[in-house]
């Protein structure tokens, strides 16, 4: 049977890539570390693409590392979302690095946010000398006066390096949450980035090493080819699934990994206990998939104490995709994301090794999972609303 979507089956046509042009960096201050290095490091150029950047440690020590590098001469592009100013606003120390003037819409939301999930935000930005200094450097240029709806968590560095994955910039990330970043490398594979964000080409999974990627700017509106290409490399997996997500409230994606489950390959799914936010339709697609299942041998959900903010699929110990993008109808058609897709057999094995680490504390779904009904509603109902405004 063919994937959903293709002509033939995504996995099967697929050429592994060179092992050595890619990296797990992982997650915490190991990750975050390794790509401030690149960056303070970088001799031409550095292109960064922020959701969210707060003003805290690990805000701070990345604006010194692009400082750095701009005052050696290296060109810098910063692109960073006004729409995450309102999670900067009410989470972690509520503190914008560069959005620190709060205008009346981003206030409200805040406030909105804030009250529905009992965390008040604050609307007293403190000034920081170096995001100014930043902002009127003459070698950095910094995009952030209006809503991108750029979800994607990207760093280039003298177009031979590339960084990507879940980590937004700040303390949470760095001490207290799971991430997943990767690193790859060579000119060849920035350059195809770069093509793919622009809409020159297709997804090409011959390559053996591509992005999937939705672009506002390149695709139709209300329309995700990467959607397709996600659902059909699970609907192409002939053993094993190992998903790490954040958030995965979009039906299909659920009914997908059942009907992975009902043909007997093992599937592993990754996710926390509670999330910060949508946390009860978390917890409701976690019950789902065990209903639509009746949870047999083949089913491992396992939840973690920590928030999970990775997005990875790693399929048959060989096929990767990881990046920005999460299973919800945000990523899939609202929010530009990339994420890269990989066959590596030793980048898979190093990624699942990685998974596996952050479960040690996790706990194994043996029973149904609770939820509260109401609380999920009205996730939904906020999900649905910003699809319906952002798409």
């Amino acid at each position: 049977m063919l994937p959903v979507g293709l002509s033939q089956p995504i996995l099967a046509v697929s050429n592994p890539v060179d092992e050595n042009s890619l990296r797990v960096l992982g997650s915490g201050d190991v990750a975050f570390g390794a790509i401030v290095d690149r960056i303070r490091n970088a001799e031409r150029s550095v292109e960064i693409r922020a959701f969210l950047w707060r003003d805290d440690e690990a805000g701070n020590m990345l604006g010194e590392a692009v400082l750095e590098a701009a005052d050696r001469g290296a060109k810098v592009v910063i692109h960073k979302d006004k729409i995450a100013a309102v999670y900067e606003y009410t989470g972690g120390n509520k503190q914008s690095f560069f959005h620190k003037r709060v205008d009346p819409i981003r206030g409200f939301q805040a406030w909105f946010l804030g009250a529905v999930y009992r965390a008040p935000g604050s609307f007293k930005q403190k000034p920081n000398a170096l995001s100014q200094r930043i902002l009127e450097h003459p070698n950095i240029s910094v995009e952030h006066q209006r809503k991108r709806f750029d979800h994607s968590k990207l760093y280039i560095v003298d177009d031979r390096y590339l960084a990507l994955g879940s980590m937004g910039i700040g303390d949470n990330h760095l001490h207290d949450w799971i991430d997943v970043m990767v690193e790859v490398q060579g000119p060849e594979h920035v350059a195809r980035l770069r093509e793919r964000m622009a809409g020159g080409d297709e997804f090409d999974p011959t390559r053996g090493l591509d992005f999937l990627v939705h672009s506002r700017a390149a695709h139709r509106k209300n329309s995700c080819p990467m959607i397709t290409h996600r659902l059909a490399m699970i609907d192409a997996a002939q053993t094993s699934i190992t998903v790490e997500m954040a958030y995965f409230t979009d039906r299909r994606f659920t009914a997908a990994l059942a009907r992975a489950v009902q043909r007997g390959v093992a599937v592993t799914l990754v996710t926390a206990d509670h999330a910060d936010v949508l946390a009860n339709i978390n917890r409701a697609s976690c019950d789902a998939l065990m209903r639509l299942t009746g949870a047999p041998d083949n089913l491992s959900i396992v939840l973690l104490p920590r928030m999970v903010h990775s997005k990875v699929v790693v399929i048959d110990h060989r096929f990767c995709d990881v990046g920005s993008a999460n299973f919800t109808s945000l990523s899939h058609g609202v929010y530009d994301e990339i994420n890269v897709y990989a066959d590596c057999e030793p980048f898979a094995r190093a990624l699942e090794a990685e998974i596996e680490r952050h479960g040690i504390d996790g706990r194994i779904v043996d029973t149904r999972v609770t939820y509260r009904r109401v609380f999920s509603v009205t996730e939904r109902a906020i999900i649905a609303y910003q699809s319906r405004r952002g798409g």
